[in-house]
């Protein structure tokens, strides 16, 4: 990296957390990172792509970034701007843009990585998008552990509510952009977790709900 912004910036770290361990079929933003970090550029492409078709943020910055440089695929400043100016939307990558205020596309080789704390996940989210809701206990040391048995990392986290009185702890993964985007999500869910009949669920009423 020659500038400094680029040093500073090769992981940009939000005080943000992926489902699935390695043996699922859906892809995770840790898989986007490990093919970027091992120089896999065409496996990161694709990985980025289907991530950042279903509205995630991180990974409309990171596809923009390989289309502006031409890593893994052909480079199109057309297709890098309109991942960019989708990204950049949410306001998930404005601490990126305030450092680099001439900032017109990605610099090449940087990848954001956000990590949130899981308590907090939820309240980062844009309240109008969708999630999955995967369980719910009464125990948080449950939902705790499902969530690291998970290896929930930046794209889920758990949340804190009352029910008919009952304290209760939700453990939720992903952002979608419709309820026929999350449904899909959960067919492509492990069986394991396919059999705890995961829900939709609107952001908004949770952050709403949530204590």
């Amino acid at each position: 990296m020659k500038s400094s912004i680029k040093n500073y910036f090769k992981y940009i770290t939000f005080p943000m957390f992926i489902l699935f361990s390695a043996q699922c079929v859906a892809v995770t933003v840790s898989d986007g990172i490990a093919a970027s970090e091992n120089d896999d550029n065409a496996e990161a492409v694709k990985i980025w792509s289907k991530l950042a078709r279903s509205g995630n943020t991180l990974a409309q910055y990171n596809l923009a970034t390989h289309y502006s440089s031409g890593s893994g695929v052909q480079k199109n400043k057309k297709v890098a701007d309109k991942w960019l100016k989708g990204a950049t939307r949410s306001g998930l990558v404005q601490a990126y843009l305030n450092l680099n205020k001439k900032a017109v596309t990605p610099a090449k080789g940087i990848i954001l990585s956000f990590n949130v704390d899981p308590e907090l996940w939820l309240q980062k989210q844009e309240g109008n998008k969708y999630t999955i809701q995967i369980a719910s206990s009464r125990n948080k040391k449950s939902i705790k552990k499902a969530y690291g048995d998970n290896n929930f990392r930046g794209e889920g986290g758990y949340y804190h509510y009352a029910r008919n009185g009952v304290e209760r702890y939700g453990l939720i993964y992903g952002t979608y952009k419709t309820v026929a985007a999350a449904n899909k999500a959960i067919a492509e869910l492990p069986k394991y977790l396919r059999i705890k009949k995961p829900w939709v669920r609107k952001i908004k009423s949770l952050q709403n709900i949530s204590k």
